[in-house]
């Protein structure tokens, strides 16, 4: 046997060992809703439901998949399910008992057919408002089970392998939007663990880097570095800092071990913006666009803030308010979105210091060129795209098909209503 031939079958083998750990001993959940209702039902919610649990690991054979599957909901329906739930309902329970008169038994009652009986994490049962009305359960998805979800939902339409590849890869994205004439966040190096581009050199150079890899999301190993004199220092996409040149070059390392990493500046927040975020972090603009009959629509905006991070923070902490698609105004999100009183009283705080009846600045100019990029990918059922309001105008940090679903179905209903 070749040594090129070990060296793929324990390249395999590593990858395998790998999802092994992800999907089945860190997973505490299965990967969609599980219902005796599976096995009879005219549905289309329900039956919707059934085909991502199916399909939510297509590449896995089926015997297989069912044995995992399995194993998963016995962890869920035997010990994590229970914890999740008492740990919910003591954060959400009387919040909940004082707003809506539910008593906490009767929410314990609901809380046990919701998420033991289906598989539906507790915290997504009141953020949907499932407590209160427990018979919308299958309108939603929840994101924990968000993958299956965008798996089956852009099954639909058959996706060429090379469009899929091409969204994921942050900088082919970069140079299609830029040939449509979309503003896009320049990309000034693409570096590899194998090139001769030299990190350092290049934050000398520029002063304020922004680095993140080419194919990731949520920003898992991105961070903002700068040079002021002769300190280095810097601040990981979570929120922690780097305290000294040592943690810098161990994020750009860590970085690299991912994937190729892509090089940019830091862009600066609209002067209507920047006063919101005194440090300088960049506010960004969550626009999802879907398909529909018509063509491309808007679903969905959100504008996220940095918040002050506090101590107790386990990670970079977000103020979320609803942008209305049409008129670009701030609004803030009501119901069942935000039930700890503390991050209400935040989004509170950061609205008063809003001008609700001012829009975004370059608000059409935002949506028109979200649709466009949306066109140029529109096989996909949706994609959320983020965007930094400058002084010169919107400018494109990326777009992801593959976005949590929580907050969009919070502000537009259950993805699956409208089946």
């Amino acid at each position: 046997m070749s040594g090129f031939t070990v060296s793929r079958l324990r390249s395999k083998g590593a990858t395998s060992l790998k999802a092994l750990d992800r999907e089945l001993w860190r997973r505490k959940i299965p990967h969609g809703m599980i219902s005796w209702r599976y096995l009879s039902t005219n549905n289309p919610q329900t039956a919707a439901h059934r085909q991502m649990f199916w399909n939510a690991m297509s590449g896995v054979p089926k015997p297989l998949y069912m044995a995992l599957e399995t194993i998963l909901w016995l962890k869920w329906v035997g010990l994590y399910g229970w914890l999740a739930l008492f740990r919910t309902l003591r954060l959400y329970g009387d919040t909940l008992r004082d707003k809506r008169g539910i008593s906490r038994s009767r929410q314990f009652y609901r809380l046990v057919r919701i998420s033991i009986g289906t598989c539906m994490p507790p915290r997504d049962a009141y953020l949907f408002g499932l407590v209160e009305h427990p018979e919308r359960i299958w309108n939603y998805v929840s994101d924990s089970h968000i993958a299956a979800f965008h798996k089956w939902r852009n099954s639909r339409k058959a996706i060429s392998p090379e469009i899929t590849s091409r969204l994921a890869n942050k900088a082919a994205t970069t140079d299609l939007l830029l040939s449509r004439g979309i503003p896009m966040a320049p990309i000034w190096a693409t570096a590899s663990t194998a090139g001769d581009f030299v990190f350092l050199d290049a934050l000398r150079k520029h002063q304020h880097l922004f680095c993140k890899s080419r194919s990731g999301n949520r920003g898992l190993g991105a961070f903002e570095c700068w040079q002021r004199g002769q300190a280095i220092e810097g601040r990981m996409f979570e929120g922690d800092a780097l305290p000294d040149q040592d943690a810098v070059i161990g994020a750009w390392e860590a970085l690299l071990q991912r994937d190729h990493a892509l090089v940019q500046p830091v862009l600066q927040n609209h002067p209507q913006l920047a006063p919101l975020v005194p440090d300088g972090r960049a506010i960004t603009v969550r626009c999802i666009t879907r398909r529909c009959e018509h063509g491309i629509a808007i679903l969905c905006a959100t504008l996220e803030i940095p918040a002050e991070r506090k101590p107790s923070d386990k990670r970079e902490a977000y103020i979320i308010l609803s942008v209305d698609a049409e008129s670009g105004t701030i609004q803030p999100i009501s119901g069942n979105a935000f039930p700890l009183a503390e991050t209400r009283r935040r989004q509170k705080e950061m609205f008063a210091d809003l001008d609700d009846q001012l829009p975004l600045p370059d608000w059409q100019v935002l949506i028109q060129h979200s649709l466009s990029a949306h066109e140029q990918f529109s096989d996909f059922w949706a994609i959320a795209w983020d965007w930094v309001l400058t002084p010169s105008g919107p400018i494109l940090l990326e777009g992801n098909n593959g976005f949590g679903a929580s907050l969009p179905q919070i502000l537009t209903g259950g993805f699956l209503e409208e089946l």
